[in-house]
């Protein structure tokens, strides 16, 4: 694939990239990170294609019945020749194959699976003092997109919010419990502008809000 449109603003070849989540955020993620360039990524996904994702996720009519991590596969090797290596399966502190990545990023759907998921990436050693992985907690409502970007040579403030968060705190309300495609597609693309300013070394620890019905866009620098 020819990347010389983008080559002077990143540089992407260097950078293996881990993605737990095939669904809303994590599909058109795949895609937007595959065409970005990255030299490897990883997808962990449990589930397969139902017909209610069709409208709200990039996969296709022909892929219900299928693992959301084989057929997300394909579309990728498709929109952009690489082919990812997949992992049908959730990802919980007791997996050790998270090790080894340059950035992590979480597109689940609940508390809970968060904290499994923090519990294996706080396991990563930091060797390189140059460069410390990165982790990306992504999450959207039908029109509400919230990332938590975390350097991970310096976690214990996500370390805090993580722990006082559960999913009864979470309102059932059709702002949580419902999602639209173009909320995803801004996720994809916010995720996307994350991963380029990490490979250039211009993003800081913080937290990222997009309130697409108040078309409000905030960032809050964490240290």
């Amino acid at each position: 694939m020819d990347h010389t449109r983008h080559i002077g603003i990143f540089y992407a070849k260097n950078y293996i990239v881990t993605l737990i989540g095939a669904g809303g955020i994590g599909a058109i993620t795949a895609i937007t990170l595959a065409k970005m360039g990255v030299g490897e990524l990883h997808v962990f996904d449990s589930d397969d294609v139902e017909e209610i994702n069709i409208a709200t996720q990039f996969h296709q009519h022909s892929d219900v019945g299928i693992s959301k991590v084989s057929a997300l596969a394909q579309t990728v090797e498709a929109f952009s020749g690489l082919t990812p290596v997949t992992y049908k399966m959730r990802v919980d502190s007791k997996n050790g194959l998270l090790l080894g990545s340059d950035i992590y990023i979480s597109a689940v759907d609940s508390i809970a699976s968060r904290k499994e998921i923090w519990k294996q990436i706080s396991q990563t050693d930091v060797i390189n003092q140059d460069f410390a992985p990165w982790y990306l907690d992504a999450r959207m409502g039908a029109e509400y997109f919230q990332m938590y970007v975390v350097n991970l040579g310096n976690t214990d403030w996500y370390q805090e919010v993580l722990s006082r968060q559960c999913d009864s705190d979470i309102p059932d309300e059709p702002c949580t419990s419902k999602a639209t495609i173009y909320t995803g597609c801004i996720a994809a693309g916010c995720v996307g502008a994350v991963v380029r300013r990490i490979i250039t070394g211009s993003q800081f620890n913080g937290i990222y809000t997009f309130d697409i019905f108040k078309d409000t866009l905030n960032f809050y620098r964490c240290r």
